[in-house]
């Protein structure tokens, strides 16, 4: 028998992670929550925000829409190490549509373990059913594919559930081992420097946005199906929509169109009245008897926190 010596593994030093998703963050794939380090009731992110929910044990980085989904993107090992335990077999569907009963003590969904040196573990939940390539005992190094980002489990949309373990405690690769009460990253990410750099802090995410020629419902946008950036003269409608994750309390929505000449085509301003995990906003404006006038038409979505960062996404339409 061949033995393959995997080098993290046989120096018992601790690897540095690098991203677990063949993706580039901020434009096809998002941290959706973060892992929750309050021990009680609330909940509070490596950032002393709210960016995550009670109990939440790992970081969620999802995807746009089922589109994105059907497209396939890798979910990949995030360090060398040895895979531990893999599930293949759960169906890809909401748990809004098949309830938490249907996943009971099968949460992750599809998934794989894989264990690293130094004791570490790394944990890819609600990957695709289909799509998982390797099995217990399969040897990984940093960046094999595993899977699939997929719909299986506990979830109600595309994304992977990653969580790091050691010792079978929940580790925050953005604090590390050496934890402070500090906000911020730890004086030692578990994180290697370029998967750092790539995953910013950045709370109140403008995930999914678009036009429609009509008022589309939240699972028209979900379904991928109105990501085009032009709307025909003869619509019935312009709309402007967007989701987001993570919104709070008295966080202010703007929306605004502009006509091809800047005059201001239609806008909403609103202002939340409770923390939301995600929402979907849509303003729309009706056509009159002339159709609509042809050109590019400039469309702004802003969320403005009562303090924070201002999340905000411009983007270019064509009406023909």
């Amino acid at each position: 028998m061949l033995l393959v010596l995997l080098p993290s593994l046989v120096a018992g030093q601790i690897p540095a992670l690098s991203l677990p998703l063949r993706c580039t963050p901020g434009e096809d794939c998002w941290i959706a929550n973060h892992v929750d380090l309050d021990p009680g009731p609330g909940a509070r992110d490596y950032a002393c925000g709210e960016f995550t929910y009670d109990g939440h044990n790992g970081i969620d980085i999802a995807l746009r829409d089922l589109k994105a989904m059907a497209e396939g993107v890798p979910v990949l090992a995030a360090a060398p190490g040895r895979v531990l335990r893999a599930r293949d077999s759960m169906p890809d569907a909401s748990v809004r549509e098949t309830g938490a009963g249907a996943v009971k003590d099968r949460e992750c969904g599809n998934g794989v373990l894989v264990e690293h040196a130094g004791g570490l573990q790394t944990q890819y939940c609600h990957l695709r059913r289909g799509s998982v390539r390797v099995r217990s005992g399969k040897a990984v190094m940093a960046g094999d594919a595993l899977g699939l980002v997929g719909l299986s489990g506990r979830t109600e949309y595309p994304h992977l559930h990653f969580t790091v373990r050691r010792g079978g405690a929940v580790v925050d690769p953005f604090r590390g081992l050496e934890d402070s009460s500090a906000c911020g990253p730890g004086p030692a990410p578990l994180w290697a420097p370029a998967a750092l750099a790539s995953l910013p802090y950045a709370p109140r995410a403008i995930y999914n946005f678009g036009v429609a020629p009509e008022a589309i419902t939240a699972e028209a946008a979900r379904r991928g199906g109105h990501r085009a950036r032009e709307i025909p003269a003869t619509a019935a409608a312009y709309a402007l929509w967007m989701e987001a994750f993570a919104v709070g309390a008295g966080d202010i929505v703007e929306m605004r169109v502009a006509t091809p000449d800047g005059t201001v085509f239609f806008q909403e301003r609103t202002t939340l009245e409770k923390r939301q995990a995600r929402i979907f906003r849509i303003v729309a404006k009706k056509r009159g008897a002339a159709p609509w006038p042809a050109g590019t038409y400039a469309n702004r979505i802003s969320i403005v926190p009562k303090d924070g960062m201002t999340a905000s996404v411009e983007f270019e339409a064509e009406v023909r």
